[in-house]
């Protein structure tokens, strides 16, 4: 079996470009497709070009995860090709009910998130982003055809390629995450789960209330035990190049990640008691959405281990310690 073949593809995201991997036999399969965009599909038919392929030729698109910078353009590839999609069972809404999720997390965000946010206007400020950023990615992102849909389970097996690959079910960066292991290979077709910078844990609700915060970071840091814990030599990432020596990555960025937790604890111990406080010591934007979902993070694994509590005061979260 050979390598899957890495295609690099536009994204609107701040990562450079984003990974869709190629496999030709004994059909040509794609794992992920990048969002819709003209510079997209461009890119997308320029490469397959260079395989004697167009994007009529594709007959399945496997999904590691439902963002659209890796499910996007599946359905302009389906009005071309007639593809299959193929999508894990957490998955399947966000394929084919995607205005109604987007308006779900939308909901959650307001409802978690703007208790957050500093009492001098920053919150309408945050309102005007999200519906932006949604606006934009609604626009790059195609619903699904339901008959054109199918589902993997997040702990079987799938073919690609024409070998078996394991699906591994990594939550973290998302709760829908799954990536796959070809065991004999020792590859890993990494999605978001491993990049050469750490992957952000998107605030999202959870997979059984909708009106609850998903804790991604503490799910991240388990996902990174399992993966840690596989023999690979190869990790195909979403984003970024393929490399080696996994372990590595992983013991670095956990490192980091306590590193910070640590730095958000003696920050409040030095009275900085709400988020946007932390937020302006560990961050330099504080319209910066990664940066708030790593932070929120860092302020779960501390409530976790119970060296902080959050209560409201005032109509604002208020972190102290226990």
């Amino acid at each position: 079996m050979s390598e899957p073949i890495r295609i690099e593809l536009p994204t609107m995201y701040g990562m450079q470009s984003v990974n869709t991997y190629l496999f030709l036999e004994p059909e040509p399969v794609l794992v992920d497709c990048g969002e819709k965009s003209k510079a997209s599909w461009e890119a997308l038919q320029a490469a397959l070009s260079v395989q004697n392929l167009a994007i009529k030729d594709i007959k399945k698109i496997i999904i590691t995860h439902a963002h659209v910078d890796h499910i996007g353009m599946a359905g302009q590839i389906v009005e071309e090709s007639g593809a299959e999609v193929w999508v894990n069972e957490h998955c399947y809404d966000w394929a084919v009910h995607t205005k109604d999720m987007w308006a779900k997390r939308m909901k959650m965000m307001e409802k978690h998130i703007l208790g957050d946010m500093p009492p001098d206007g920053d919150g309408d400020k945050f309102k005007q982003m999200l519906f932006g950023f949604m606006n934009a990615v609604m626009d790059a992102w195609d619903v699904l055809p339901k008959e054109k849909v199918h589902t993997y389970p997040i702990d079987g097996t799938l073919n690609i390629g024409g070998t078996d690959w394991q699906v591994i079910y990594a939550p973290g960066h998302t709760n829908m995450q799954t990536c796959f292991y070809q065991k004999e290979k020792k590859w890993l077709i990494g999605a978001d789960m491993l990049l050469k910078i750490t992957a952000t844990p998107v605030i999202e609700f959870t997979l059984e209330d909708s009106s609850k915060r998903e804790k991604g970071l503490a799910a991240m840091l388990a996902s990174y035990q399992k993966i840690s814990d596989l023999e690979i030599e190869t990790v195909f990432p979403g984003h970024y190049e393929p490399f080696n020596d996994h372990r590595r990555l992983i013991a670095s960025q956990v490192r980091r990640i306590h590193m910070r937790k640590e730095s958000t604890l003696e920050l409040i111990k030095g009275g900085k008691n709400r988020f946007y406080e932390l937020f302006d010591v560990l961050y330099t934007n504080r319209m910066n959405m990664p940066g708030m979902s790593m932070l929120r993070g860092y302020l779960d694994l501390l409530i976790d281990e119970n060296k902080i509590e959050e209560q409201i005061v005032d109509g604002y979260n208020f972190y102290q310690l226990v």
